[in-house]
């Protein structure tokens, strides 16, 4: 027996429920005494014809009413609770809430009266059954089970509207007629009161009991334990929204026939309502339409404002797919040439004249658009017939080039695809095929499912093409076309997807502006096309690092291969192989008009990224690409993570929401997402983003770094220590983590600490055959010692740093630490470098090379010249350098300016700059610079003769350093600083 079994209620069987037994008996066999009232006994008067049911709160009987000659039900308290006063007023409450409702879904009661000193209720007899009865394990037809939710939803409004939450939606307080309509009973637990909806609550009422309160008195719970909600569980007040989860529930046993939350125990069935997500309606019952699982888990949101908030609102949904069911159904009759339609004929023909626009002539009309711009498709896997293994994957990706490059058309990225058949339970290289991609196109809440498929017929080859709607079946598009050899099989290709963009509706003069040929777009080579093809597959579900063998493979057999170039170069960038980077992007820009539209975007917004460095033209390049193609997902990230080089948080932070609302299960979306917030100092949002990330598994390195930022900016100490404990398990990120606790540790003047950290941080990378990640924890270093005074060894540090890699942002560490040091002969050379070697770079024209000859121009006694110098990165200044990964670099320009106003003598201005530098916590995290601002504001208030405020910017720093190593020089000349101050 089941737990909703053994707390079922108040009547183990529920009177109404007989009722459909007492109307097919006879009933004039049934004379004997039959336990407080016999048949045939008169009460008022309503004459007994029998017993429907009895149970621990009320006894039930059918009777006549001998004045108006019609059947009731009569419902007493069992002569145990007559005299209790509890029971008698729930009873009351009943009789009052349910009398109170007029409508053709819920029972009605006719009048409550007294009988020999014992309170009874008449309300209408029904014939049929309960929803329960009907249910029985197995799931209703969707033909019948939507006409009954759409009236219980409507019964529930109506009560809603009277101010009563029922507070006992189950399916046996739920009943079907003999013809076939809903009708909701027992409003014995009932709550009256405002006829307001959930906006409007009074939450001054009493509070709901607890649950060791409800368990009293009778010994049920105040409800049904299975289909309770998580706010009647915790005792919280009550409001409509309550009866929506319950109906919710409802709606999950119809459709699957079982409960969405079990358990062997009242406290195991609790713990799944409150903390457990159900098994998808649609895998216990695959012929269910997505709309309708859509609703069923809007209903079951744990969080009752993330649910529906009226009834009427489940009505709508539910009758507008019913209307989309039947209209579908309809027109497929008709079709089909059925005698449905042939008794409609004249009728639709008539309907389609007059509404034109309508739904009906919509779907009736074979020519009308299957599909709008703003509907999304799957691209389903081939099914290969030929036994040749050079189609497996080739033709699906092909096809995705092609169709990727219509404005109109968004297809739904394998990212997603693969995110869903993780939440479907599946592999991610289950093949997307047959059910499982109709299954994937409606999880995704996709228009259409597009599959292919490729045999041999001879010496031919026969392709085929098939898009249908996925929740109506009906086709849209249905194409062969044959290829005489193998190698024509591509360009066979797309001239069908050509095909299937005119037929669902896109406008020819898009087609005609964006439609490369395959072959002109990717590579002639068949075999060179699926190297790619498998690379790309490798890179999306295991590392793009496993890529890179296939795509060099890919490129030697088609040196003009574009695209794979590109992503080659994607690849090496995100494996910190830097010059390979570059050069791989270089040749994909050189060959970008062998691409498609998308394609090229994609090349030219890396190359400025990876290679020119011009962000505005990055810029530029990112907001056509999304304004041209806004449902591009690369579009969005790329464009999140510019703008946050750029200094333009909020813009990031919305680009990336975008981005996520479009896929959350790809990690560019949420990581850029988090670390916007963090730049904005939102905090509780950055951790936010970074949990509903972990919550759908997503892993990668920023998400395991990212926990570890946010608890030292809350000054969670054990938080600190739990996430570094993670990173240093994963080794993805365990260097990082390294370093990030190396920047934490200097930052509070643990210096020697630090130099083991990042040490260590250094020896995995070069372990690794990692030199560019190694030499930026060195120049990291390099850059603290400096800020420190330690002079030696920052020159030792950057001398390290320089022969691990010469790339921009270690050159830069390392002539930022020798020039800072003194040491501008040193530093000059790489200065002079980064000059020659870009030209175009925004980082180094301007923030890197003013920064550096401010230095230099300060080293001079030349502090005109440094203010000047400082001019030009003023509207970088809130900007993160790409140095950001080793945590140096941020917020340096108004430091270093800070320092010209201080040797020019305008101490208030040096002031305000070393303010700018404490004033952006979220853009600094434990960069030196921080600690070192906190010295420089007091000594610049001091030479302004504000003592006060000197002495406390003083206490900032000794605070901060309180336990730092006593040997660092910055803190002895505060000490004494601070001491000639007192």
């Amino acid at each position: 027996m089941t737990l909703e079994h053994k707390a079922e209620g108040f009547l183990e069987k529920p009177a109404i429920e007989m009722a459909a037994q007492i109307s097919v008996r006879d009933e004039s066999a049934d004379t004997q005494e039959d336990g407080q009232f016999s048949t045939g006994a008169v009460v008022s008067h309503y004459r007994i014809i029998g017993k429907l049911g009895v149970g621990g709160m009320g006894v039930v009987y059918k009777a006549e009413d001998l004045e108006l000659g019609r059947s009731v039900a009569l419902k007493f308290l069992p002569e145990e609770l007559a005299r209790d006063q509890q029971a008698i007023e729930r009873f009351r409450r009943e009789a009052r809430a349910a009398s109170s409702l007029n409508h053709p879904n819920i029972c009605t009661i006719h009048e409550i009266e007294r009988y020999d000193e014992r309170s009874f209720i008449v309300m209408e007899f029904l014939g049929g059954t309960t929803l329960k009865h009907q249910i029985l394990g197995k799931p209703i037809p969707i033909d019948t089970l939507l006409p009954l939710a759409i009236e219980i939803a409507d019964g529930l409004d109506a009560a809603h509207s009277a101010g009563i939450t029922h507070r006992d939606i189950k399916p046996a307080n739920l009943f079907v007629t003999a013809r076939g309509h809903a009708k909701i009973l027992d409003f014995g637990l009932a709550k009256t009161g405002s006829a307001e909806y959930p906006s409007n609550i009074d939450l001054t009422a009493s509070p709901t009991p607890t649950i060791s309160e409800q368990l009293t008195g009778t010994g049920n719970v105040l409800g049904t334990v299975s289909h309770m909600s998580p706010e009647q569980i915790r005792g919280e007040r009550l409001d409509p929204r309550t009866d929506l989860f319950s109906f919710g529930i409802v709606l999950y046993e119809m459709a699957t026939g079982k409960l969405p939350f079990e358990g062997e125990t009242q406290g195991s069935v609790f713990d799944s309502i409150l903390n457990l997500d159900p098994i998808s309606p649609r895998q216990l019952n695959a012929s269910l339409p997505t709309e309708l699982e859509r609703i069923i888990s809007k209903c079951l949101e744990k969080d009752r404002k993330a649910r529906h908030q009226r009834a009427s609102e489940i009505r709508t949904d539910l009758e507008r797919l019913k209307q989309q069911i039947d209209s579908a159904r309809l027109i497929k009759d008709a079709r089909r040439g059925t005698g449905a339609s042939k008794r409609w004929g004249a009728a639709l023909i008539a309907t389609v004249a007059i509404v034109g626009l309508g739904v009906a002539g919509y779907l009736y009309n074979t020519h009308a658009p299957k599909l709008t711009d703003k509907d999304t498709i799957v691209v389903a896997d081939f099914a290969n017939k030929t036994g040749d293994t050079d189609f497996d994957e080739t033709l699906r990706q092909g096809l995705a080039v092609e169709l990727g490059q219509s404005p109109f058309l968004s297809l739904i990225s394998d990212q997603r695809v693969h995110g869903t058949l993780h939440l479907m339970g599946r592999p991610e290289n289950t093949p997307v095929i047959g059910d499982v991609a109709r299954e994937v196109c409606e999880r995704t809440f996709s228009a259409a499912v597009v599959q292919g498929s490729i045999s041999r017929l001879g010496s031919q080859y026969v392709l085929g093409l098939r898009a249908s709607n996925c929740s109506t079946g009906d086709v849209l598009f249905d194409e062969q076309v044959q290829s005489a050899k193998k190698d024509d099989v591509l360009n066979s290709l797309g001239q069908v997807a050509r095909k299937f963009r005119t037929k669902v509706g896109e406008s020819l003069a898009t087609i005609k502006d964006h439609s490369t040929p395959l072959i002109e777009a990717t590579t002639p080579s068949l075999e060179a096309w699926k190297l790619y093809c498998d690379g790309f597959k490798v890179a999306i579900t295991e590392n793009n690092a496993g890529a890179i063998p296939l795509l060099q493979r890919a490129v030697q057999i088609d040196p003009e291969f574009a695209t794979a170039y590109a992503f080659l170069a994607r690849a090496y960038a995100d494996s910190w192989q830097p010059a390979l980077a570059a050069e791989n992007i270089r040749k994909a820009y050189e060959l970008r008009n062998r691409a498609s539209d998308t394609e090229r975007f994609f090349i030219t917004m890396n190359y400025h990224q990876q290679l020119t460095g011009n962000l505005e033209e990055a810029e530029r390049t990112g907001e056509l690409w999304s304004a041209s193609y806004p449902r591009d997902l690369d579009a969005y990230t790329m464009l999140s993570a510019i703008y946050q080089n750029l200094g333009k948080y909020e813009k990031s932070a919305e680009f990336a929401k975008q981005a996520v609302a479009m896929n959350p299960s790809f990690p560019p979306g949420p990581t850029n997402l988090a670390w916007a917030y963090l730049f904005l100092e939102r905090y509780a949002e950055a951790e936010r983003t970074v949990q509903q990330a972990s919550e759908r598994q997503l892993n990668v390195p920023d998400l395991i770094i990212l926990p570890y930022v946010i608890a030292f900016y809350k000054g969670d100490r054990p938080g600190m220590e739990r996430a570094a404990a993670r990173g240093r398990d994963n080794p993805e990120s365990a260097d990082w983590m390294a370093n990030t606790e190396a920047s934490v540790l200097a930052y509070s003047g643990h210096l020697q600490q630090a130099r083991t950290m990042t040490r260590r941080a250094v020896d995995m990378e070069k372990q690794a055959h990692q030199p560019e990640r190694a030499a930026m924890y060195e120049a990291a270093a390099a850059v603290r010692e400096a800020f420190f005074g330690n002079a030696s060894e920052a020159r030792a540090r950057a001398k390290a740093a320089l022969e691990l890699s010469k790339s921009r942002d270690v050159e830069y560490g390392a002539a930022f630490a020798l020039a800072f040091s003194g040491d501008i002969a040193e530093s000059q050379p790489l200065a002079n470098d980064l000059e020659k070697r870009f030209p175009e770079d925004t980082l180094v024209r301007f923030t890197y090379l003013p920064i550096h000859r401010a230095l230099v121009a300060l080293s001079q006694d030349n502090s005109p010249a440094a203010i000047e110098q400082l001019q030009v990165p003023a509207p970088y200044d809130l900007a993160i350098p790409g140095s950001w990964f080793a945590f140096f670099g941020n917020i340096y320009a108004p430091y270093v300016r800070g320092h010209a106003y201080l040797s020019a003598h305008r101490y208030s201005e040096a002031v305000g700059e070393f303010q700018k530098v404490l004033d952006h916590p979220g853009i600094v995290f434990a960069d030196p610079v921080r600690a070192a601002a906190h010295l420089q504001r007091g000594r610049a208030l001091a030479a302004a003769g504000d003592g006060t405020e000197a002495r406390a910017a003083y206490q900032d720093f000794l605070t901060l350093w309180k336990d730092a190593d006593p040997d660092i020089r910055l803190l002895k000349q505060a000490r004494t600083e601070y001491m000639k101050l007192k």
